[in-house]
């Protein structure tokens, strides 16, 4: 989903990745610059619950990192205005919007407002032993319910608003976004879903003996995922460890409320030209 020109900006956050070399000299060029346009700046080198108040109160947060910035960025801009813009400094950068040589003029557009902001689903999650919340959280990419300490399969039994879909033995099932089938769910043999789509994914990992093609679901649906025979299992949310589970415990996963909000400056039938640039190998001389 894309809505049109964008809104004034006035306070931007920018996040600096604490391990990579180049975030803060470039953190501190781009704050120099946003200062002397009269924008208010915000810098942090943590991503997390609290900075949340922090993050709610700019208008755009700038991540200067990879993807996995941009997970953490979004979790956290959840039901807020918070728009999310990231400049790549990672290695495949399939979410950001610009590399770090071109931070000037993209910058200089979403001030004038020459800007569009792309909504992107996201999932909600909780796990449960019998009538106990063990943990709860958001997914922009997606939820993993996998293998525990042990490295043995599991056994999964996925409901689908309450109806028996199938009981998987598998290193893992993931439960994906369409943002989330161009990431762990690709490498399991998942299918690409366009980002505007809103369907839910399921794509198990490794199975034996068991369903092993993955499932598109509508967008409404709640999946309900309960740990069965002997072995522990892990409940993940965009590749963070959320809660160890033990057999008996629920995973219940459904359409968040809440979207991902990012200001595009390209085109908006960008993600295709993306995904080849990311996916296909090209050899000497831009052949394929």
């Amino acid at each position: 989903m894309a809505s049109g020109a964008g809104r004034p900006i006035s306070a931007i956050g920018l996040f600096r990745h604490p391990h990579h070399p180049g975030a803060a000299p470039l953190a501190e060029a781009i704050a120099a610059w946003l200062r002397k346009q009269g924008v208010r700046v915000w810098e942090t080198d943590r991503l997390d619950p609290g900075v949340a108040s922090e993050v709610a109160a700019v208008d755009l947060l700038v991540t200067l990192g990879g993807d996995g910035s941009i997970l953490r960025a979004a979790r956290l801009a959840a039901g807020h205005l918070t728009l999310i813009l990231g400049i790549n400094l990672g290695r495949m950068g399939f979410l950001t919007e610009t590399e770090p040589d071109r931070w000037p003029e993209v910058l200089s557009r979403v001030l004038e407002g020459k800007y569009w902001v792309e909504e992107r689903m996201m999932l909600r999650a909780r796990a449960f032993r019998e009538e106990t919340l063990l943990a709860e959280g958001e997914a922009l990419n997606d939820v993993v319910v996998g293998q525990g300490t042990l490295g043995r399969v599991v056994r999964l039994e996925a409901r689908v608003d309450g109806d028996l879909l199938t009981t998987y033995v598998a290193d893992a099932l993931i439960i994906a976004t369409p943002t989330g089938s161009t990431a762990y769910a690709l490498a399991a043999g998942g299918p690409i879903m366009p980002p505007q789509q809103r369907n839910i994914l399921l794509v198990p990992v490794a199975p034996h003996l068991s369903l092993d093609r993955a499932v598109v679901l509508a967008e409404g649906v709640q999946v309900q995922v309960v740990v069965r025979g002997h072995s522990p299992a892990a409940f993940t949310l965009d590749g963070e460890l959320t809660a160890p589970l033990a057999p008996g415990d629920r995973v219940e996963v459904a359409a968040s409320p809440h979207v991902a909000r990012f200001a595009r400056v390209r085109e908006r039938d960008y993600f295709y030209r993306t995904l080849m640039e990311r996916l296909v190998p090209r050899e000497a001389g831009g052949k394929f």
